[in-house]
């Protein structure tokens, strides 16, 4: 994930917040900073599309409804610059329709406006253990890769090198 604590191992999450609703917008970051997130709001759909291509977020909360550039928009654009990263979408609009919209483009959850904190709270940190798990996932496929990878070399030491060449030779 992002930025590394003082004094702990474990980095800070990153996420963006999306909410044309100034008090909703200041209200999720307060949370989410007092959990200990580093955390970015954007005011539009606009400048989440911005902040979603500037910076590797772990995770992304963002409201539906929003003048030109909307919470599906911001959802979309997300999943194709970073698959990996989840999409909570809140919405105080809710239909049935809406929620399997967000469900089928690919949204982590689906909250309906007004939300409890505690939900919030427990929504977070699932999945930011799902970014958690993807992301390592993929590093324990690389690395899979690598060590399956004849030409990698597996010393520094030239004459180690020259007596496995000899050996890939013979």
């Amino acid at each position: 994930m992002a930025e590394q604590t003082s004094g702990t191992s474990e980095p800070q999450a990153r996420i963006l917040v999306v909410d044309d609703e100034r008090v909703a917008l200041k209200n999720l970051l307060h949370v989410l900073r007092g959990e200990g997130y580093v955390v970015e709001g954007a005011q539009s759909g606009a400048a989440a599309l911005k902040a979603i291509d500037r910076q590797d977020l772990d995770l992304v909360l963002t409201d539906l409804r929003m003048e030109q550039v909307d919470g599906f928009a911001v959802l979309r654009h997300c999943r194709r610059r970073h698959p990996d990263t989840p999409v909570i979408v809140i919405t105080g609009h809710a239909t049935v329709a809406s929620a399997v919209d967000a469900m089928r483009e690919g949204a982590f959850h689906y909250i309906e406006k007004p939300f409890r904190l505690d939900e919030v709270r427990h929504l977070v940190r699932e999945a930011l253990e799902l970014t958690r798990l993807r992301r390592e996932n993929r590093t324990l496929r690389e690395r899979l890769a690598n060590q399956a990878d004849p030409g990698r070399p597996l010393t520094q030491d030239p004459a180690l090198t020259k007596l496995l060449d000899t050996a890939r030779q013979i």
